[in-house]
């Protein structure tokens, strides 16, 4: 359970951080928040879909934009 915790304000600690837009960050923050609730009543992250779907979700929000026209990744 701690380490789930930990995890979880992490993963906020990341979104805060976040280059991404507020709209953007907020809306992440707030449904990975909705999910850690849901989780704790129940069963919600032994889907593999919900657990895959909320790793793409804090992924997609936290990562850094590439502003290299070519694409290339640094």
């Amino acid at each position: 359970m701690i380490l789930l915790g930990a995890a979880f304000g992490w993963m906020l600690h990341a979104l805060w951080r976040s280059p991404r837009p507020t709209p953007v960050v907020l809306t992440a923050a707030a449904t990975l928040t909705a999910l850690a609730v849901v989780s704790c009543l129940g069963n919600a992250l032994s889907f593999s879909q919900i657990t895959a779907g909320a790793g793409l979700l804090a992924g997609l929000a936290t990562a850094r934009l590439n502003d290299d026209p070519t694409g290339a990744v640094p």
